[in-house]
């Protein structure tokens, strides 16, 4: 296997040093001492079946360049299939997209992480995607994270973003953790989740109970159960499911592997079930960063 550890390296490396050079010119002085550097790339590889529908692969890449050196935490970011238009229930669900509305063609662009107004914490994203003609964007993300008690903890977020061929869209996100072990090594997330595109003029409500079960460092079960619903042409309920997602430690702390039986009861069949699964793989690429431990979920800290 030295020849795929090699190649790992030499992509993170090359991907650390890339940064590191630009953050350096970018924003550091002379007295200053180097940072740690947290840059990185993704790749998602994904395969989806059901038995109503047809066979659904995707792929995307995402690439962060940390500079923190900047005065102001700035990052860039490349996605090669951004989400800011996929529904809601596919961002939600972790799925393939295919909405009408999903957005074709990579974005590039800088962030502004982790400012703080009060007890609010923001990200600000601007960049252009990329693809004639020029499409340019913008974000913004503003949440914050609460103790409500021994037991519970929440996480309130509100995104705007806006696209010049597509026009506005927002999301709004209320998420509750629970730990149901002391570890904790299994946590219970309850979401509530509303989103409004411009271009469909219609909200998406999704709801979903979902349990993080970490079997042990190289193994983690999601168990999650939901429903999707579209307030026009006339509200209804679109869809209901369950699902178990297997995720798996491939090789080391870079690769991993994730299979996802699902039932789903969606309105395009008259809510006959349609079972389904899908299978995905993620490679991580990154110098600084190889410690982080993909599969841990923990309650958010306020």
């Amino acid at each position: 296997m030295s020849w795929i550890d090699d190649t790992q390296l030499t992509i993170a490396d090359s991907i650390h040093d890339y940064s590191t050079s630009l953050d350096h010119f970018v924003g550091k002085k002379e007295d200053e001492k180097p940072i740690n550097n947290r840059s990185y790339l993704r790749l998602r590889l994904k395969s989806r079946y059901s038995h109503r529908e047809y066979l659904e692969t995707d792929g995307s890449v995402y690439l962060k360049l940390d500079l923190p050196h900047t005065k102001k935490n700035w990052k860039i970011i490349f996605e090669s299939d951004p989400d800011d238009f996929d529904r809601l229930e596919d961002k939600e669900r972790g799925i393939s997209a295919n909405s009408n509305s999903s957005l074709s063609g990579a974005i590039g662009g800088v962030r502004l992480q982790g400012r703080k107004l009060g007890e609010w914490k923001t990200n600000f994203d601007l960049g252009l995607k990329l693809k004639f003609p020029i499409d340019p964007f913008t974000r913004i993300e503003v949440y914050r994270t609460d103790q409500l008690s021994y037991e519970w903890t929440s996480r309130i977020k509100q995104e705007v973003f806006y696209y010049k061929s597509k026009g506005p869209g927002t999301l709004t996100s209320f998420n509750f953790y629970h730990a149901i072990t002391q570890e904790p090594s299994t946590i219970l997330k309850l979401s509530l989740n509303a989103q409004y595109l411009d271009t469909d003029n219609n909200w998406e409500v999704v709801q979903q109970a979902e349990i993080f079960d970490r079997i042990d460092q190289d193994n983690l079960l999601q168990y999650s159960i939901g429903v999707s619903a579209d307030s026009r042409p006339n509200y209804s309920v679109t869809n209901s499911w369950v699902s178990i997602g297997w995720k798996h430690r491939l090789y080391k702390k870079w690769l991993y592997f994730t299979a996802t039986p699902e039932l789903d009861f969606q309105e395009d069949f008259n809510y006959k079930i349609n079972p389904g699964i899908m299978f995905e793989l993620e490679f991580y690429f990154s110098s600084n960063d190889r410690g982080n431990d993909r599969l841990k979920h923990v309650i958010p800290s306020p």
